[in-house]
């Protein structure tokens, strides 16, 4: 064969095997830990909220979740010497205190010397210098005492999330989803489920009231129903996704803060419940817009309930088969501890009760290559 037809058969080859190769998915881009919705949006080409028209005048709102990484689950404190952490701030508070006094004597000969010569204050170079060195102890002192006491309040805020943990919820482990989503701004309303399924079971009866005695098969019925409805896909957020959601970026116990304080302003649970569930969007926001992530319903997730592994794990869906259907956020009638963002349940996926509703997700449109 002729050199020339050679290499034309060689690059004819080589332009057929590009051709076969896929081309590479599209990829999204992660949320990076301090822009807002919108601006994330933005840089998405997603809308950072859409309303959907469930027929009826009854609209369902849903914010959008930007893709990112987060450490799923409740992790467990680094050992500390709690005994070093109080010496550090004895020391830092007595290095404040001689810092202090040296400088307030300091000034009182200072101005003794200028009351007996009836003169302005004045301050000699060597003064000022050890002014100065006498304030700077008392600074150094007071930042030492501050840090070790900020790390003392954060290991024992860390310890006592881990004690209210069960181990279903360890080990934490690194947990990235590499699509954004749309969640309910809201839990699933009574008037948002008697709208698309012609019925409401709950207990507690109110239009803008959470949906409740609802099983994981009922809202299952719902997202179908729904998805026919509006053309998008509606479905129930996994796991990961609900957690990530509830988060928005924080680590604290509840995405308000580390206190008890925190969370009463941010959902209905025991100590502040009329003994019932209450209208969705009265609390708090968290910093993506979702309201009630904590408190008033548990929310039905997609997956089936197993115990973490320590692995990072990229889309997690959950196990394939199971027993039990996972569920998240706590509910009206239980304590603080059982409405944390980490916070699990499960059950049988034809279970009910006045504790369980649901909050829906939707898929964003493929994005193009």
């Amino acid at each position: 064969m002729r050199p020339l037809a050679l290499l034309l058969l060689l690059a004819l080859a080589a332009q057929t095997a590009e051709a076969a190769e896929p081309s590479p998915a599209p990829t999204w881009p992660l949320w990076d830990g301090a822009e807002s919705v919108e601006q994330y949006s933005k840089r998405a080409g997603l809308e950072a909220t859409r309303t959907l028209d469930l027929g009826g005048g009854v609209k369902l709102e849903l914010v959008l979740i930007p893709a990112g990484k987060f450490t799923m689950g409740t992790e467990e404190p680094t050992a500390v010497d709690e005994e070093g952490f109080r010496q550090e701030i004895i020391m830092g508070q007595a290095a404040l205190a001689v810092g202090g006094l040296a400088l307030l004597a300091l000034l009182a000969v200072v101005a003794v010397r200028a009351i007996r010569r009836k003169q302005r204050f004045q301050f000699s170079l060597g003064y000022l210098v050890v002014m100065v060195f006498a304030a700077g102890i008392g600074v150094m002192g007071g930042m030492r005492r501050w840090e070790a006491e900020r790390g003392l309040a954060e290991y024992r805020t860390a310890s006592a999330r881990a004690k209210d943990a069960g181990d279903w919820e360890k080990p934490a482990h690194e947990v990235t989803l590499t699509k954004p989503h749309y969640m309910g701004k809201f839990e699933v309303t009574q008037g948002q489920y008697q709208q698309i399924m012609g019925t409401n079971p709950s207990e507690f009866k109110g239009r803008d009231l959470p949906v409740e005695c609802v099983s994981w098969d009922d809202a299952q019925e719902f997202c179908k129903k729904a998805s026919e409805k509006t053309g998008l896909t509606i479905r129930l957020p996994t796991d990961a996704e609900w957690e990530h959601a509830c988060r928005s970026g924080t680590k604290t116990t509840y995405y308000t803060g580390d206190s008890e304080a925190d969370l009463d302003r941010a959902a209905w649970y025991l100590k502040n419940i009329t003994w019932a569930t209450h209208p969705v969007g009265q609390k708090v926001p968290n910093a993506w817009g979702l309201y009630d992530m904590h408190g008033n319903v548990w929310e039905w997730c997609q997956d089936f309930y197993e115990p973490y592994k320590a692995e990072a794990l990229v889309d997690p869906q959950g196990p394939a088969q199971g027993a039990e259907r996972v569920f998240r956020g706590g509910s009206w009638r239980l304590m603080y501890w059982d409405c944390r963002s980490a916070r699990r349940g499960w059950e049988d996926s034809s279970g009910r009760g006045d504790l369980l509703g649901f909050r829906v997700a939707a898929s964003v449109p493929p994005k193009a290559p």
